[in-house]
């Protein structure tokens, strides 16, 4: 499988500014194997969005992070490079994001249309959502349980999952200055669970 139909469709160009053609080649097709195997142990979903979330973006940033270490790549320096891969996907987003910010009464749009796309992207086959605030002023929501945090435990690599959290903050940076986004921790990262604050701003 070819990372070029997932989230992480710029790794070879990025592998290739870092660490030259040959390199760059030789890690790409050990990546795409390692993917293309990790796929193999995977049932896909009816729900189109969790195929969304583990085909196209947990399993293959596990492919890049295992490739890396067993290639002589120091963990640290395999996580450096999973998260500035993931981070590439999430400054995309936020860009996305800042559309909704030049419309007319951006937090009531975002409010109008959450849960509804909370529910969509979200699926209860792979996340627990628990809400605690939904009015003019902000939304809240816990995730409790998580597919991320799941798969990168499955795969023997449970600081992996720190970078996915990361991402949140950067792709929804992008509603700054009307939504200011704020969180206490990830389970990813030790907490109880993922809290979401999406505050009304100017």
């Amino acid at each position: 499988m070819d990372y070029k139909e997932t989230d992480l469709n710029f790794l070879y160009d990025d592998l290739s500014r870092e660490y030259g053609k040959k390199q760059a080649e030789l890690l790409y097709s050990l990546m795409c194997q390692k993917y293309t195997d990790l796929c193999k142990y995977e049932i896909r979903f009816e729900n189109d969005e969790m195929n969304e979330h583990i085909f196209n973006r947990i399993l293959p940033t596990i492919g890049v992070y295992i490739t890396l270490i067993e290639n002589g790549f120091t963990k640290e320096k395999a996580l450096a490079v999973a998260h500035e891969e993931i981070q590439r996907n999430a400054n995309y987003k936020a860009k996305e994001n800042t559309k909704l910010t030049k419309m007319p009464f951006t937090y009531s749009l975002f409010k109008m249309f959450a849960k509804s796309h909370m529910k969509k992207k979200y699926p209860i086959e792979g996340f627990t959502v628990k809400w605690r605030r939904y009015d003019y002023k902000e939304i809240h929501f816990d995730i409790v349980r998580c597919i991320y945090k799941e798969m990168c435990e499955k795969y023997c690599c449970p600081e992996l999952c720190t970078v996915f959290c990361q991402s949140d903050v950067t792709a929804f940076a992008g509603y700054k200055p009307k939504i200011r986004f704020e969180r206490l921790g990830t389970i990813g990262e030790g907490a109880n669970c993922c809290d979401f604050h999406f505050i009304r701003g100017k």
